[in-house]
C-alpha cells in the first residue's frame, strides 16, 4: 500500500519526486477505468502491473443529460452510470454520489493504492465524449465553445464540480480525495482548446484559455494544496516564426509555454500522434516533438510528460512497427531528461469475456506486444 500524506508526489525542478526520491513516470491511459464495472477495471490494473507501470491516467468526469442517459458498458446493457448531471427540479447541475456514480471512482482510487499505482485525473473533457464541454453548454442553453471559458454560470458549475470531487470522502478509504496519496495529479481538462464552433482560430483564443487556466488552477490549489495540478493540453506552441503550422502558431488557442509558466501549474503535458504531421516521417516527428517539449519544460524548470503517445496498429504488422517507434520515443524521454510517458491506451476484457473494442486503432491488450514499454518501465524502476 502507498504511504499516507508523506507519499504525495511533488516536483524538484524538471522531475517528479516522492519521499525524497526521483520519480519518472511510466504509464498508460484508460478512459473507462473510473466508471466501468469491477470486471472491466481490475483486469486493466493487472495489465498495468504486467507492464510495470507506476501511473494511470483516467477520467474523473462523466457528465450526463440526466440520471437516465449516462455511460453503459458495451455488450452487457447495465444501468447507466454518471457522475454529474442536470437536476431539472433544482435547475442546476447535480452530483451522483451512489453506486452508479462516484462510488465507482472511489473504487478506482482504492484499487490504485492497492496496486501501488498513482492516478492522473482530468476533471472535464473538451470533447463531447462522456459529456464534456458540450454537455456543460447544453445544460445552460449555450452553443459557442468559448462560453465554457467565459460564461459565469458555466464557470461556476465547473468550480462546483471541482470542489465536490476534491472534498469528497472516499467510501472505500475514508479519506477525502484531497488526502488520497494514490492521486498523483489533477488535470483541469482533457485536451482543452479555444477555437470557434467550426474549429477555426479566434483572435483571443490563447489569452482566453490561459486566463481560464490561471483562474481555475489557482482555485483548485486553494482547496487542495496536496496534489499537483496540470492543464492536460496537447502541447501546441505559439511561436512567432511558425506561421502556417498549426502545431506551432497558436491556432488551437493553446500556447503550452505560457500555460507552463503559470505559477499554479506544476508540470507540462503534450500528446503525440503521427497524424499531427502526416507529411513527416512519423518516428522522426515524434522524436523532435518529444525533444522540443522537454526543452520547454527545462526552460520553465518544471517536469514535462508525454502523457499520450500512440501508434495505430497495421493489420499486416500489428505490433512490430509500433514497438519500434515506441522504443525510439521512450529512449528520447530518458536521454533528454523527460519526466515520463503514458501510452494511449491499454484495455482488457468486458463482462461478456470479449476484449474491449479497439475503437481508435491504438489499443494495447498484452505486455508481450510492447516490450519497449516493459523495458522502459524497468529502466524507470531502476532509477528510483
Amino acid at each position: 500500500m502507498l504511504a499516507a500524506s508523506s507519499a504525495f508526489v511533488g516536483t524538484n525542478g524538471t522531475m517528479f519526486k516522492v519521499n525524497g526520491q526521483q520519480l519518472r513516470l511510466s504509464g498508460a491511459n484508460n478512459y473507462y477505468l473510473a466508471f466501468a464495472p469491477d470486471s472491466m477495471v481490475e483486469p486493466v490494473f493487472d495489465l498495468a502491473a504486467q507492464l510495470g507501470l507506476n501511473v494511470l491516467r483516467t477520467w474523473a468526469f462523466l457528465d450526463s443529460e440526466d440520471l437516465t442517459s449516462g455511460w453503459t458498458t458495451p455488450a452487457n446493457g447495465t444501468a447507466p452510470v454518471c457522475f454529474h448531471y442536470w437536476d431539472s427540479v433544482a435547475a442546476k447541475p447535480a452530483f451522483n454520489d451512489g453506486p452508479n456514480g462516484l462510488e465507482r471512482l472511489d473504487r478506482t482510487i482504492a484499487l490504485a493504492e492497492q496496486y501501488q499505482i498513482r492516478l492522473i485525473l482530468p476533471l472535464v473533457n473538451y470533447w463531447k465524449d462522456f459529456g464534456g464541454v458540450p454537455q456543460y453548454l447544453k445544460w445552460f442553453g449555450l452553443t459557442s465553445l468559448q462560453n465554457f471559458y467565459r460564461n459565469t454560470d458555466v464557470k461556476q458549475a465547473y468550480r462546483d464540480y471541482v470542489e465536490h470531487i476534491v472534498l469528497r470522502e472516499n467510501t472505500r478509504t475514508g479519506r477525502r480525495y484531497r488526502e488520497e496519496p494514490a492521486i498523483l495529479a489533477w488535470e483541469l481538462a482533457n485536451e482543452p482548446r479555444c477555437v470557434d464552433d467550426e474549429g477555426h482560430p479566434i483572435p483571443d483564443g490563447v489569452d482566453t484559455l490561459t486566463a481560464w487556466v490561471d483562474e481555475m488552477s489557482a482555485y483548485l490549489k486553494s482547496i487542495d494544496p496536496n496534489h499537483l495540478v496540470s492543464v492536460g493540453d496537447e502541447g501546441y506552441f505559439k511561436r512567432k516564426l511558425a506561421f502556417g503550422n498549426n502545431l506551432y502558431n497558436g491556432s488551437f488557442g493553446v500556447d503550452t509555454e505560457r500555460l507552463l509558466a503559470l505559477p499554479t501549474i506544476d508540470f507540462g503535458t503534450c500528446h503525440l500522434y503521427p497524424q499531427f504531421a502526416a507529411e513527416k516521417d512519423p518516428v522522426a516527428f515524434g522524436t523532435n516533438w518529444i525533444r522540443e517539449h522537454i526543452e520547454a519544460g527545462k526552460k520553465a524548470n518544471k517536469p514535462m510528460i508525454i502523457e499520450e503517445y500512440g501508434w495505430k496498429a497495421i493489420d499486416s504488422d500489428p505490433n512490430t512497427s509500433r514497438n519500434a517507434a515506441f522504443q525510439v520515443w521512450l529512449d528520447q524521454v530518458i536521454d533528454n531528461g523527460g519526466a515520463g510517458a503514458l501510452v494511449w491506451m491499454i484495455a482488457s476484457s468486458m463482462p461478456d469475456g470479449k476484449l474491449y473494442p479497439d475503437y481508435d486503432g491504438y489499443t494495447i491488450y498484452a505486455a508481450e506486444d510492447v516490450p519497449a514499454i516493459v523495458a522502459y518501465s524497468q529502466s524507470v524502476a531502476s532509477d528510483a
